[in-house]
């Protein structure tokens, strides 16, 4: 589930609550589990989803598109693309290559942001590992901004290991700062257990420089989902009364 703000680009005086938005995962195989799961996520009013690659491959680019556009439905988030240290098995240029398939992919969804997974260090030493991801990213960034999308890069690993997320020695906000890059938003990955959560330092100005907080939790309940969030948006609401708190329990 990632939580984003719908329209980061507004400066007015609006609060940052009043702007939030969810996407829930997407679970269908099939175009038949798909126009269910549609439907279900209409009863409870969601407006986006996020998608992975491998759904769109097995039921299909214009297959999904209808099914989501007769229901009304958006995609916020294709994932995921990438693996530039060869961590994930893919050469440097072959991970460019999957990055660019990515992006025609989410032109073709009209889908506003596509996860990049930079690979881990691996067997390089780490300045040759960040310079590699580095070039890797500026790369992408220049189709992306052409394509008018967003490249969000998680600040964690969002495939439930370890060799696909790269962790700078700055803060993931402060070196995407450095790189000075219009297309590349952080994705704050968050996960735990028994309720018990912790945002990392920088997750408001993520909000609002336009990435997302994903919530790895719950992904197939609904029901679940929706008290998570009630819980994400009391705390967020406790954030922007003044309270400096960064622990999240629901």
């Amino acid at each position: 589930m990632d939580v984003f703000l719908e329209d980061p680009t507004n400066n007015v005086s609006s609060s940052l609550l009043s702007r939030l938005a969810v996407a829930q995962p997407l679970q269908a195989s099939t175009v038949e589990d798909l126009i269910a799961e549609c439907r279900e996520l209409c009863r409870h009013q969601t407006r986006y989803v996020a998608v992975r690659r491998q759904q769109v491959r097995r039921i299909g680019e214009h297959a999904i598109r209808d099914v989501l556009d007769d229901h009304g439905l958006s995609v916020n988030c294709l994932g995921f693309a990438g693996g530039f240290t060869g961590a994930l098995g893919l050469s440097y240029e072959m991970a460019l290559s999957d990055v660019r398939r990515a992006l025609d992919m989410a032109m073709d969804l009209a889908a506003d942001s596509v996860v990049i997974v930079p690979g881990d260090r691996g067997l390089h030493t780490y300045r040759h590992a960040e310079r590699i991801i580095r070039d890797g990213l500026v790369r992408c960034e220049e189709l992306a901004t052409s394509c008018g999308t967003k490249l969000l890069l998680p600040n964690d690993t969002v495939l439930a290991g370890t060799r696909d997320c790269f962790r700078p020695k700055l803060s993931l906000l402060d070196w995407l700062k450095q790189m000075k890059v219009s297309s590349i938003r952080p994705m704050i990955v968050v996960r735990g257990q028994a309720g018990a959560w912790r945002l990392p330092r920088g997750w408001r100005l993520s909000l609002a420089d336009g990435g997302c907080i994903r919530i790895c939790h719950r992904c197939s309940s609904y029901s679940q989902n929706s008290q998570l969030l009630k819980g994400i948006i009391n705390f967020l609401n406790r954030g922007e009364t003044g309270s400096p708190c960064e622990d999240l329990r629901v």
